[in-house]
């Protein structure tokens, strides 16, 4: 053999084919059974284009066989949007006359909508008044002296004309008749019922207006909606209604929220019931309902009961959990800042600064966090509570809290040396830190700017 045998040799390849060990022949087309098909990724992305393809012709087809479709029954044309009008203040005037002349045209559509206008525009003008009166007085089309008074009962003038058309259509056999002037009455009644008592205007018929409430509410099941208008409009006018009462009280057991709001208001505010039951039901509005102004109204609820109230029926302990809570938990500047409000005026204040500012130096982040938001609302009054916060804003070992901190400076509106500095410092940084440091800024340039503009104008020489 020669020396050099490596040249001789046939080169062997590792690692070596299965073929090698074969002892069977495989099939020519054969393809391994898998559990799940994976093709290559060259034949994928082939694939996946293709498939994209075959997908948007397929869209277009169908696109093109609904639009041949339509094509025989609706003309091709763009549809307009409807066109909605902000008049201003200045623009006002010019549209009530127009209105006024149109109250006069042969034409009872222009009448009609005139006369439907001028309550929708707010405008208590004597003019108007007359106007409106007039119309329901003289006129024989039964739709346009409905229109006028029901839009002279939005103005304000429940008289003997307007109380009779209305009366008129809650006594009709017509839902939609009774609902439309259910809603105008509700609409006058609550904004005669919030005005003081030696301003309120004397509502004519107002002893047949109450029976036929009363008759609208015991006519209808207690779940309808048409039934709870007519005792809102019956608590409106007799506040001391047993029926009216009793309807509130039913919808309290509801699973709808808005009428829940509007028994508390009414039992609350109006008819100046505030037992146990009605304060645990303002509490459980505060905590669970879904909307945002309802929990609102719910802190200013309890605000109205007052905390000689709640302290007679034993509720206080009750209140001040659910406030104390609400405090860092609910996700809403503005509720947090009624419930800080309600706080303040129940004079739970003093007892809820002392156990937030205990809670800044707990172990928890948790806690920590809780209480900086609270104090976002609660306000700050100590220095040290300040200085501590803003050593937490470089020390703290949560981020969620430093983020809490720089958010709680901007709320409080602090726009003072060591606040700028040390916001200033940390948007150099990266990350949500830094982001945060760059709005709260921005809303101190923004209160600053306003402040100095709120002090030019003081300072200006009429």
């Amino acid at each position: 053999m020669p020396r050099d045998s490596f040249h001789q040799n046939p080169r062997i390849t590792y690692p070596q084919s299965p073929s090698e060990w074969r002892t069977y022949t495989p099939q020519p087309h054969f393809i391994q059974p898998r559990i799940v098909e994976q093709p290559d990724p060259a034949r994928l992305e082939k694939q996946c284009i293709y498939r994209k393809k075959l997908e948007k012709a397929k869209s277009k087809a169908a696109k093109k066989k609904s639009d041949f479709s339509l094509l025989k029954f609706v003309k091709l044309a763009k549809i307009k949007s409807k066109e909605i009008y902000m008049w201003e203040e200045n623009l006002k005037p010019e549209r009530l006359k127009v209105l006024m002349k149109y109250l006069t045209s042969p034409v009872e559509l222009d009448q009609l909508y005139a006369a439907q206008a001028l309550g929708q525009l707010g405008i208590a003008e004597e003019s108007v008044l007359s106007a409106l009166r007039s119309t329901v007085q003289e006129c024989n089309s039964l739709p346009l002296q409905y229109e006028a008074a029901r839009s002279l009962a939005l103005l304000g003038c429940l008289e003997t004309s307007v109380v009779k058309v209305l009366l008129r259509h809650l006594k009709a056999m017509s839902m939609d008749q009774r609902k439309d002037a259910l809603a105008a009455l509700k609409v006058s009644l609550q904004a005669w019922s919030v005005m003081p008592p030696f301003e309120r205007s004397c509502i004519a018929g107002q002893s047949c207006l109450i029976r036929n409430l009363e008759r609208l509410v015991n006519l209808q099941d207690p779940l309808e909606e048409m039934s709870f208008d007519a005792a809102l409009c019956l608590g409106y006018l007799d506040k001391t209604s047993p029926v009216a009462q009793n309807m509130m009280l039913i919808c309290l057991t509801q699973r709808d929220w808005k009428k829940k709001n509007q028994a508390l208001v009414m039992l609350i505010k109006h008819m100046v019931i505030k037992d146990a039951v009605i304060i645990q039901s303002v509490l459980h509005q505060l905590q669970h309902s879904p909307v945002y102004k309802h929990r609102v109204d719910s802190a200013k609820l309890l605000t109205t009961i007052g905390l000689e109230t709640i302290q007679q029926e034993g509720m206080e302990e009750n209140v001040f959990t659910v406030l104390l809570g609400k405090l860092s938990a609910e996700p809403f500047l503005v509720v947090r800042q009624s419930v800080a409000l309600a706080v303040e005026e129940l004079k739970m204040k003093k007892q809820i600064w002392d156990i937030v500012e205990r809670q800044l130096r707990d172990e928890a982040a948790v806690v920590r966090k809780q209480a900086v938001i609270a104090l976002g609302v609660l306000g700050l009054r100590h220095k040290n509570v300040f200085f501590a916060m803003l050593e937490m804003l470089e020390l703290d070992t949560s981020e969620d809290v430093r983020v809490q901190v720089i958010r709680t400076f901007a709320t409080l509106g602090m726009n003072n040396v060591y606040v700028r500095k040390s916001l200033m410092n940390k948007e150099q940084t990266e990350g949500i830190l830094a982001r945060e440091c760059t709005k709260a800024l921005k809303i101190l340039d923004k209160l600053s700017e306003a402040q100095k503009e709120s002090m030019l104008q003081t300072y200006m020489v009429n």
